[in-house]
């Protein structure tokens, strides 16, 4: 993926360095800040903050190109790990995006380094921390990591390939990000590796498990399973017997005696009950008929009260009026009142309320009667049912003597059943619990056996898909040819023990003429070849579009420990010469930026800054103004050229 930078400023000061393609340089004495500038475009490409105190807390901005898009970064040179990073597209389709720099955060969908990641097509994976160990938490590979393949920094130029040897996990994440580039890690085998780390973690487990459970039985009367069956039958037999034992006793307990007794209470019990249930009816019969007889009596005394106001008042004529006293005249005839001239109403005839008296009294005295009747029949019932609670008082009295006389007689018996009944199921419990862990660990076993096999199968087919693809092997050899050459064209010390120059299928580390790197010896010599071993990277992706390494090298201290007269001066040139031979054929799409102490010592290299004691990165505020006034100053003269 192209991968170019083309301008590079410190915010709120007048230091901006603009980068061309090809090959770029970046010189000044040793106190300049080339290293610093180095960092800046590292922090730029979405890598840890790691400057100097000067730049700490200060802004960068920066214009990249990726692929055929352009974008401007501004970030602020902070180790916060959540601190925002803003990043707009310039043309295309204006994204724009404002996002924490290494720690996801809620509302965020990515990182900084993970929108990298997406836009140089670099797999986004997840790999064990300890690649011998499966069991070991999962990290990611980040874009700190590719860019170590792309970024030669200054320490570790003369010392290392890529810091390894002071730094474990950064030698692992090398290798992890070797196997990616190369094909050697693919997607596929990552789920393998994933599921085989999962594999392996249950297997562990399991494993740990069972063998605590092996240990605890050995120590127990329960190690034998055989015993423990053999152990639970007698017990179910013998626990059956006391069950029937017990049956047997309850048996007895309700002997004919007994059985008989409570019988008679049952018979006793649901006559009170039927006695109960008539004596409530009977009352309320009483209750009814009391009502009937008031009745019957009010309406026999309104009955007298009609036939005495017949017998008195039925002749009764008015002479005189009752409201003036005046007399009143013969008027009117039979039919009519002679005081108000109206037709009086039909009362009964006085024969009919006696006959209608009498039927009431007679009615009367039948319902005394009822009332007496009832009244009888309530308090036979009232005796009866004294009689059948004192007969059901006694039945019971010699029910509990019955029973209290049997159990006392039976009780040793009783407790020898009940505490080996308990003796037995409390015995059952045990060799239960037992058997369970018994089938716990069977069931362990054949769990692990089954892991184990998957196990093997996943080692298998990790295995075949490292080394089932050609392209990768192909890929390897073009690596190795590529550093060879890279190596002759710098025409770096070679020694004759095993001729040639590879890169390790174990360690992918470089191996000089049979040689590793650490037994290289020579400060000089290992500058040349880790020169040569990312220039080799670099000219393997670049002829393979299946290759996802970025195309940027920046390398930080070229010249350092390479000698600068005779032979050495001779080598140095010729690597500076292999550098932009390889940027120029490429220079649409790879671009190389060095720093060095002193001026390239070939032409043909833009100097993109050139730094001194005087002039740092970091401008000091003089500079600054003289640089404003410069430009303030050119701004009139151009005004006055116009007029």
């Amino acid at each position: 993926m192209r991968l170019r930078i083309e301008e590079l400023t410190l915010v709120n000061t007048s230091r901006t360095v603009r980068f061309e393609p090809g090959m770029n340089a970046i010189v000044g004495s040793m106190s300049g800040g080339k290293t610093a500038t180095v960092s800046c475009l590292r922090a730029l490409l979405g890598a840890e903050v790691s400057v100097v105190p000067e730049l700490r807390g200060r802004s960068i901005s920066g214009t990249v190109l990726i692929g055929e898009r352009r974008f401007r970064i501004v970030r602020q040179l902070v180790s916060t790990s959540t601190a925002k990073v803003d990043i707009a597209e310039i043309g295309g389709e204006h994204e724009v995006w404002r996002l924490p720099a290494s720690q996801l955060q809620a509302g965020y969908d990515q990182t900084f380094r993970d929108w990298w990641l997406s836009m140089l097509n670099l797999p986004r994976i997840r790999v064990p921390r300890a690649p011998t160990d499966e069991t070991s938490p999962l990290i990611p590979v980040t874009i700190s990591d590719y860019l170590m393949y792309c970024v030669l920094r200054q320490k570790e130029i003369d010392t290392s390939v890529f810091g390894t040897p002071d730094n474990t996990q950064k030698n692992i994440k090398r290798k992890y990000v070797f196997e990616i580039l190369y094909g050697l890690y693919d997607p596929e085998a990552a789920g393998l590796r994933e599921r085989l780390r999962a594999v392996t973690t249950e297997l562990n487990a399991l494993t740990a498990d069972a063998t605590t459970l092996e240990r605890i039985l050995e120590t127990t009367a329960f190690a034998s399973r055989a015993e423990l069956e053999v152990q639970r039958q007698e017990t179910e037999q013998q626990l059956l017997q006391a069950r029937q034992a017990d049956q047997a006793l309850t048996r007895q307990l309700t002997q004919p005696a007994t059985v008989s007794l409570r019988e008679q209470i049952a018979e006793a019990e649901a006559e009170l009950a039927r006695i109960s249930d008539a004596a409530a009816a009977e009352a309320v019969s009483v209750s009814r008929l009391e009502e009937l007889r008031d009745q019957l009596i009010a309406q026999s005394r309104r009955l007298t009260r009609a036939l005495v106001a017949e017998r008195l008042l039925n002749d009764f004529e008015f002479h005189t009026c009752p409201r003036c006293g005046a007399g009143v005249p013969d008027r009117g005839d039979d039919a009519t009142c002679r005081l108000c001239l109206q037709t009086p109403p039909q009362d009964p005839a006085p024969s009919t309320l006696a006959a209608e008296q009498d039927r009431v009294i007679e009615q009367v005295t039948e319902t005394e009667e009822l009332i007496k009747r009832s009244k009888g029949r309530l308090d036979e019932l009232e005796a009866a049912r004294s009689a059948q609670t004192r007969r059901r008082t006694a039945l019971g009295e010699k029910l509990d003597l019955a029973t209290a006389t049997y159990v006392t007689d039976q009780t040793e018996r009783i407790r020898t059943i009940a505490a080996e009944q308990a003796r037995l199921e409390e015995h059952l419990a045990r060799i239960d619990d037992a058997l369970a862990v018994h089938n716990r660990l069977q069931g362990q076993s054949e769990r692990i056996a089954e892991l184990e096999r998957e196990q093997e199968d996943l080692n298998n087919r990790i295995a075949a898909s490292r080394h089932s693809n050609p392209d990768v092997h192909a890929r390897l050899d073009r690596l190795d040819e590529a550093f060879e050459a890279a190596l002759r064209s710098f025409d770096a010390p070679r020694f004759d023990s095993q001729p040639g120059s590879r890169i390790n299928r174990e360690t992918y580390m470089p191996v000089v003429d049979g040689r590793s790197f650490t037994d290289l010896q020579s400060q000089g010599v290992e500058v040349l070849v880790n020169v040569a071993h990312v220039l080799a990277h670099q000219q393997v992706a670049l002829h393979d579009d299946a290759m996802a390494l970025p195309n940027l090298l920046i390398i930080d201290g070229i010249s350092s420990n390479v000698g600068h007269e005779g032979i050495d001066l001779v080598r140095l040139r010729k690597m500076y010469a292999t550098l932009l031979e390889t940027a120029t054929e490429h220079i649409d799409r790879l671009q190389i930026i060095v720093t060095d102490n002193d001026s390239p010592p070939i032409d043909g290299i833009h100097r993109a800054l050139e730094l001194s004691d005087s002039d740092r990165l970091v401008p000091t505020q003089s500079a600054d103004e003289q640089s404003r006034n410069d430009e303030e100053a050119s701004g009139d003269a151009d005004a006055n050229d116009l007029t």
